[in-house]
């Protein structure tokens, strides 16, 4: 199997353009995996990828894989900028499992990806002092829109 590489939205349905317009843009995603961090590490701060100017942030969701042992604490937080929580506020993951950010009328505009250049995604986990390692899986799903973002082209 191999991969296709596209430079720009990626349209499906039967009608292009009028008022029976049936096309969507189709939903893409990106993960990043923390691989395993040794508690008392600190925050681990990294640039995961980057999604194309337009685009807009469907979700963003963490996977807890490996749970910190002992007492010790998780956290991933979400940004735009390294450390940054713009595009998802930290959020305790100390149980293990699946999680997802508080949205705010903060985090849902910047899901709006700037126009002008392509946004890179930064994660920022953290596991506390305690005993034990932790794993995270961050997924981020858009939708490639135009730069100028815009979800339909002008014409077909």
């Amino acid at each position: 199997m191999a991969f296709t590489t596209f430079s720009g939205p990626v349209r499906a349905g039967t009608v292009k353009e009028g008022a029976g317009m049936n096309c969507g843009l189709a939903t893409l995603a990106r993960s990043y995996d923390t691989g395993v961090v040794t508690a008392g590490a600190g925050d681990v701060d990294v640039a995961a990828f980057i999604i194309p100017a337009g685009s807009q942030i469907l979700d963003i969701i963490v996977d807890q894989v490996v749970v910190p042992g002992g007492t010790s604490t998780s956290a991933v937080s979400v940004g735009n900028a390294s450390g940054g929580a713009q595009l998802m506020a930290s959020v305790t993951t100390t149980a293990g499992g699946r999680f997802r950010g508080t949205a705010t009328a903060a985090t849902q505009l910047a899901w709006q990806t700037s126009t002008s250049a392509d946004t890179t995604v930064y994660v920022r986990y953290t596991v506390g002092v305690a005993a034990g390692v932790g794993r995270a899986i961050i997924t981020v799903e858009y939708i490639q829109r135009t730069d100028s973002g815009a979800q339909f082209p002008a014409s077909a």
